[in-house]
């Protein structure tokens, strides 16, 4: 990991659930400009989206002639005609609206998984690209959240509410043109019953997303908790801290769920309110209708069957395109987080002309280079040195020195600020970055490990490498015997990183994989910080082996390890302090001699 870095934080940690009725409601920046960039992201996925838009229409054709039909029905009925033909017409109506429905769900299925297919594989490519810089500034499970739950509820969107919102706005335009055909006086009455319910929606909302959020902050900081908790336990038990933990979880559990019955209570009087709104305006169109018929204004009584199943299906959709709607702000916010990661710089490209790094003999110089991760606050300063290939260089010196800062300046995780570092003459910058990287062999203290058979673990640099020629590469760093005793030999799986092993178990493993790479150079970062002192011996030794007619660059804590090197570095606040053999800085009887004097006492 990089070193002395200004923690940055993440936007918008976390994943967007879908909201409920009176629920948070993530909102877009740029609702238009994102529905641009999504339309123009998903082209060449689209195809039957044209099909989507003709069976809304035809959905919500059926929809509006349903109760006109059932209308001339009972007007039949009244009037002792033949119903045969209309009962078939009704028939036909419902059959068609189930098949147009069926066939709605079959096209969005496969349009709304083939654009969301697309737009996960071009925000995974494009976090391939990404430089270490960026995962430096955001957190892996804000990331995941990215690839995942933004990508889910525009999924979603797509899949489900697009093809509702068009069918209930299509439904709306359609039922209001038959009610003003059928009665513009009881269509007024009608509209006053929308009216009431969209101002009990905005009042009961206005009230319950302040309620929600307060439980998401809530249900946030009870989640943090228990993470903490129990990755923490260890420590929670060996300080005897049980009860503060629980006493804590107890309080953030109680308010949360004071917090959401409180939400739910007030989210739960939206409903039953609208439904008596509803009913009392039926109720008064039954009426108003019934006078009318009886004063003779009406003169037909299916007219005001159909106006009656017109106004149930009039003042539902409204509500229900208040939820899609939340729902399409959402996924648009989760748009607009999916395009921040697809407008992120990737790394730089080759330049033109870059040159290949067929046969690399290691000789490194680093030229007054100067580097920070922030610019305002410098790693490193003005640092120079030669590194002649063959040979072991060690760098030591305090935490936040800048000796991480190097290693990820010479395999070009970063390119330097200032100065510039040579490779067999050549500045980094002048490689091809494949060539680059695969002159380079990496040993991190922190172990990376596959959920994969230990085989192809240590294959993972060489994945054609023969059997025999594992077996040797374990053999070289030690870790042949331990291999051979778990319950598979070498296609062991593991789990976890291979957390079933001991640290120093995985560290010998990351060895092997180095070794098998037979890369031309050799970085050991801290790769003994967390052993004991016997694994500390053999991870020494398979280093030294490894390390034979090769350049190596070994970043340690513990100075008995490399008191052996060719050159010590010593690095100070980002400057090298001291710098010569073991013996010569001994001598010198400087801060080297100062740490090493200390480790040994």
């Amino acid at each position: 990991m990089a070193e002395n870095k200004e923690y940055v934080p993440p936007r918008n940690p976390g994943g967007i659930s879908r909201p409920g009725r009176g629920g948070v409601v993530v909102k877009p920046k740029n609702m238009k400009g994102t529905l641009g960039r999504l339309w123009q992201l998903t082209k060449g996925h689209r195809k039957g989206l044209g099909w989507i838009f003709l069976l809304s229409g035809l959905a919500s054709g059926a929809s509006v002639l349903s109760p006109y039909v059932t209308g001339k029905a009972v007007t039949a009925i009244s009037g002792g005609d033949a119903l045969t033909w209309i009962l078939v017409c009704l028939t036909g109506l419902y059959v068609c609206d189930w098949l147009i429905r069926f066939l709605q769900a079959f096209f969005m299925a496969s349009i709304g998984q083939n654009v969301i297919h697309h737009i996960r594989r071009v925000l995974f490519d494009q976090i391939k690209t990404l430089p270490l810089a960026f995962f430096d500034r955001h957190r892996h499970g804000e990331l995941m959240s990215r690839l995942t739950n933004d990508v889910d509820n525009i999924s979603i969107t797509i899949s489900s509410s697009l093809t509702l919102l068009l069918t209930y706005a299509f439904t709306i335009g359609g039922v209001f043109v038959m009610m003003v055909t059928l009665s513009p006086l009881l269509t007024l009455v009608a509209i006053v019953g929308v009216v009431l319910i969209f101002t009990l929606t905005k009042i009961v909302t206005k009230r319950t997303r302040k309620l929600f959020l307060e439980r998401q902050k809530v249900l946030g900081a009870l989640n943090g908790q228990v993470e903490e908790s129990i990755s923490g336990l260890s420590i929670v038990r060996a300080f005897c801290r049980e009860e503060e933990m629980e006493r804590e979880f107890e309080e953030k559990n109680t308010r949360l769920c004071r917090v959401s019955i409180r939400a739910l209570i007030w989210s739960g009087y939206l409903m039953p309110l609208m439904n008596v709104i509803n009913n009392l305006c039926y109720v008064a169109i039954a009426v108003f209708s019934g006078v009318l018929f009886v004063n003779g204004s009406i003169g037909d009584i299916g007219l005001i069957t159909s106006f009656l199943l017109y106004v149930r299906q009039f003042t539902r959709p409204f509500v229900e395109i208040a939820n899609i709607y939340n729902n399409f702000q959402t996924a648009v916010a989760g748009a607009e987080r999916v395009f921040e990661i697809l407008d992120e710089e990737p790394e730089p490209a080759d330049k033109e002309g870059a040159l290949h790094l067929t046969a690399p003999r290691g000789n490194i110089e680093l030229r007054h280079v100067s580097f920070g991760y922030n610019p305002d606050k410098p790693v490193l300063r003005d640092v120079s040195v030669k590194i002649p290939a063959g040979t072991q260089t060690a760098i030591v010196g305090a935490t936040g020195s800048g000796k991480t800062t190097i290693i990820n300046l010479l395999t070009r995780f970063y390119d330097v600020s200032g100065g510039s570092i040579l490779l067999d003459g050549h500045d980094l910058r002048d490689y091809k970055m494949d060539d680059l990287r695969a002159a380079f062999g990496v040993v991190l203290q922190d172990t990376a490990l596959f959920a994969e058979s230990v085989r192809d673990n240590i294959a993972y640099g060489h994945p054609e490498a023969a059997m025999e020629q594992i077996r040797q590469a374990a053999r070289v760093a030690g870790a042949d015997g331990f291999i051979q005793r778990l319950p598979k030999g070498y296609d062991t799986v593991l789990e976890q990183g291979g957390m079933e092993l001991s640290q120093g178990e995985r560290q010998l493993i990351t060895i092997a994989r180095a070794v098998l790479a037979n890369a031309p150079i050799l970085i050991l970062d801290e790769a003994t910080s967390s052993v004991d002192t016997v694994t500390e011996q053999k991870i020494r030794r398979a280093m030294l082996k490894i390390c034979e007619d090769r350049t190596s660059v070994i970043i340690a804590h513990r100075l008995s390890t490399i008191r052996d090197s060719d050159m010590i570095i010593l690095l100070e606040k980002g400057e090298i302090a001291e710098q010569g053999t073991h013996e010569e800085l001994m001598a010198l009887d400087g801060r080297y001699a100062l740490m090493y004097k200390t480790q040994t006492g």
